[in-house]
């Protein structure tokens, strides 16, 4: 919270040439004739304050303004280059989403957009829920979502991993069981041998290891190409899948121009956008008739009794109209205007449906775009699956060829040497075969081993992240399906306060129903009746607008963003209502700043400013 008073100075802004003014707490009143640049100044506090616009006075390129307390100080400008407006980053707001509260509920200018909104009889909603992000927090949803499945997914493809492990894990421990079994086997032979053989020849043995080594590699060949063969088998699968869900999304969309889907839409956004300004037009017409024949004096707006019946003078053309006619005229009016409204509506749910039709087509786009990556990813992994097959199959016949050379050089040295131990040799070369060939089959359960105790790792890991998801999803859509509840309770409680220190005799409580419009209770004739916004008069609009957007003050904590309240354009409110709504106001900001005409009747126990004429407003 700032303390003191706040230094103002402004330079070239509207058809302010250089002006200062202090500012003191609570509240400050801008009293001048039209033309007096009120306005201007309220522009040039804003602009400093964080606002994205300011008016630049003509005949200059570059506008200023100051503001200060004791221990701050800011300053920024904005420049006219080109055509274009430049912004110097440097305000007293710096946060987006806080200079969005300022301009929507503390910058209550007339072209306030809520004012404005509820004086055209256009739809609040989204100006009221907008500071909620609420289409974040369904992107958010939609990311966390889009998330679990992906999670799901891979959780899906290891679901066999314990029985895989248990698995591996079995035949490893029977491997290790093995091993020992064959070493132990092998130290016999070798013992036996001893026994019988004293010396055996050097150059045999190296052979027989060398044919071990390579019958070994031979069974590893025949492994790795059983493997190769089988992925390739898979690969083929996988690439006839994913070419069938290319083609099923080709077709999906053959056929479909989406650039004339969106002219289509385009041309039907023209359509709706004339059918809105028309509407405005037809209502501003249609309540001007019903005020000129509620009205209650004669005159050039009046009515006069005769022999004949009761006559209007036309507020349009000046010749006198029978009421009957009048009433003709309102009836056609709201005709018209209840038929534009059903255009409206029409509309937007086709605009709406051409957008979706667009959103699907450019989704199947990019999945066409997915698939043939995907396609080409299986096609070239398949390829070196190939390759590499190919080049095992070679080495496997390399090693083949190799070992039918060893079996010569072998039969060819043992035919020279005595063959009462043959038997006993082959058994040992047939168990070193098989405990090298078991050994590499262990290192390979092992690795096995501890990628399923990864991935096991990683399920309980994935697993929590679901969980995690599914509460942060849950919270998520908890939280967009109360906020509209909540936002428009706050804002319903916060209109009833207002409406009660305001004091309105004709208007008893105005609220927004479940569809964010406003309803009105107000007393005709001695009844309270419901009504919608249609139904009255510009100046009751204006005047609900003021209240709805200073509502919304209230209900966004907005003066937790910015220190100062701004108001203007105050016609629709007496000296009276204009007092209790600043005296209301004074403990809800620091610095209330409003503008006043000089016939306005000021409290003396505010600070008034006063503005002398000038051409520029």
């Amino acid at each position: 919270m700032e303390e003191g008073p706040l230094e103002l100075k402004l330079e070239n802004v509207g058809g302010i040439e250089e002006q200062s003014l202090t500012i003191t707490e609570e509240t400050t009143f801008i009293q001048g004739p039209n033309a007096a640049n009120k306005s201007s100044f309220l522009k040039g506090l804003l602009f400093v304050l964080g606002a994205r616009s300011v008016p630049i006075r003509s005949g200059s390129t570059d506008a200023r303004v100051v503001l200060s307390t004791d221990d701050r100080r800011i300053e920024r400008t904005a420049h006219r280059r080109n055509g274009t407006i430049e912004l110097s980053d440097d305000a007293w707001i710096d946060d987006a989403d806080a200079v969005v509260l300022l301009e929507r509920f503390a910058a209550l200018l007339e072209t306030n957009p809520l004012r404005t909104a509820v004086g055209r009889n256009d739809s609040v909603e989204s100006l009221l829920k907008e500071p909620m992000n609420i289409e974040q927090l369904e992107a958010r949803r939609s990311e966390k979502m889009q998330r679990k499945r992906e999670l799901a997914a891979e959780l899906e493809s290891t679901d066999d991993v314990d029985e895989r492990l248990a698995a591996r894990e079995r035949d490893l421990e029977a491997k290790r069981e093995r091993v020992d079994s064959l070493e132990t086997r092998l130290e016999e032979l070798y013992d036996e041998q001893d026994e019988t053989i004293s010396t055996e020849d050097d150059e045999l043995e190296a052979l027989r290891e060398r044919r071990a080594e390579l019958r070994s590699d031979e069974t590893e060949q025949t492994s790795q190409i059983e493997q190769l063969e089988s992925s390739i088998e898979r690969l083929e699968s996988q690439l006839a899948a994913t070419t069938e869900s290319l083609e099923d999304a080709r077709d999906a969309v053959d056929g479909t121009d989406i650039d004339e889907l969106k002219r289509e839409r385009e041309r039907r956004r023209a359509d709706l956008e004339d059918v809105t300004k028309r509407l405005e037009v037809l209502q501003t017409v249609l309540t001007a008739n019903r005020e000129m024949r509620d009205s209650e004096h004669t005159g050039a707006l009046g009515y006069d009794s005769g022999l004949v019946g009761d006559e209007l003078t036309c507020w349009a053309c000046g010749g006198e109209a029978s009421i009957e006619d009048i009433d003709e005229t309102i009836d056609e009016l709201a005709d018209l205007v209840a038929d534009d409204k059903r255009r409206k509506r029409e509309h937007e749910p086709e605009i709406e449906a051409l957008t979706d039709r667009i959103d699907e087509i450019e989704s199947t786009t990019a999945e066409i775009k997915q698939l043939e990556a995907d396609k080409q990813e299986i096609k070239q992994t398949l390829s070196n699956r190939q390759d590499s097959l190919t080049e095992h199959r070679s080495r496997l016949q390399a090693v083949r060829d190799e070992i039918d050379d060893l079996d010569e050089e072998i039969t060819a040295v043992e035919s020279d040497q005595a063959t009462d131990h043959a038997d006993l040799a082959d058994e040992i070369e047939e168990t070193r075969v098989e405990l090298q060939t078991v050994r590499r089959e262990i290192e390979r359960l092992e690795d096995t081993c501890k990628s399923l105790r990864e991935t096991r790792t990683e399920r309980e890991e994935t697993k929590a992240e679901i969980e995690a998801l599914s509460a942060e999803i849950q919270t998520l859509t908890d939280r967009i399906e109360n906020l509209e509840n909540e936002l428009r309770t706050v804002f319903n409680d916060a209109m009833d306060d207002l409406l009660e220190v305001l004091e309105f005799e004709r208007i008893e409580r105005v609220w927004l129903d479940g569809e964010f419009e406003l309803v009105i209770a107000r007393q005709i004739d001695g009844q309270t009746r419901t009504e919608h916004l249609d139904h009255l008069a510009e100046s009751e609009r204006e005047m609900i607008g003021l209240v709805l957007a200073l509502a919304g003050y209230i209900t966004y904590d907005v003066s937790d963003v910015t220190p100062v309240l701004v108001l203007d354009s105050l016609g629709a409110f007496d000296s009276e209502r204009t007092r209790r709504l600043v005296d209301y106001f004074a403990d809800e900001t620091e610095y209330l700043v409003a503008t006043a005409h000089p016939e306005a009747d000021v409290d003396s126990e505010f600070e008034t400013v006063a503005f002398e004429s000038s051409t520029t407003e």
